[in-house]
């Protein structure tokens, strides 16, 4: 399972990730299965409130840069890999975010576990982040088009 965090706040968890965290939870409960669980920092830290153990939590970069969910990806696909992890359950905004999560795990060959797809739910926006595109959905659609561009980080 792999948990991108949405809508950075000061004080975290966010109201999106919190909503994240809840995601995982109930598919964890569901799946009944021992899983793989790299959870990005922001999420991580309800669900270790909450006793979920996680293989691995990505931490941000230690100089205070933006770590960005391509950075993300390429951590948690060295754990699948070392674990012969196959498929990969995704738990990410599914406004845009997902899919293109998606896009970067099947990219590298992994599969993806649409199982628990409608156990995703509403996970907004957070018009008090941080981020700026992560306040509405408009604002992510225009962060999507300068990401295709390749000048998104010009605008962070």
């Amino acid at each position: 399972m792999l948990i991108c965090s949405f809508a950075r706040r000061a004080q975290e968890p966010s109201p999106c990730n919190l909503r994240l965290a809840e995601t995982a939870e109930r598919i964890i409960e569901v799946a009944g299965e021992d899983l793989v669980i790299v959870a990005q920092l922001e999420v991580a830290r309800k669900l270790v409130a909450d006793g979920v153990e996680t293989t691995h939590v990505v931490e941000p970069f230690l100089d205070g840069s933006y770590l960005d969910t391509d950075y993300v990806w390429i951590e948690a696909r060295l754990y699948f890999e070392e674990l012969g992890v196959e498929e990969v359950i995704i738990v990410a905004n599914p406004f845009l975010h997902a899919f293109s999560i998606e896009r970067m795990v099947r990219k590298d060959g992994f599969k993806i576990c649409q199982k628990y797809t409608q156990m995703l739910g509403r996970i907004g926006f957070d018009p008090e982040s941080q981020q700026w595109w992560t306040r509405g959905p408009l604002r992510l659609l225009i962060y999507a088009g300068l990401s295709a561009l390749r000048i998104a980080k010009y605008f962070r």
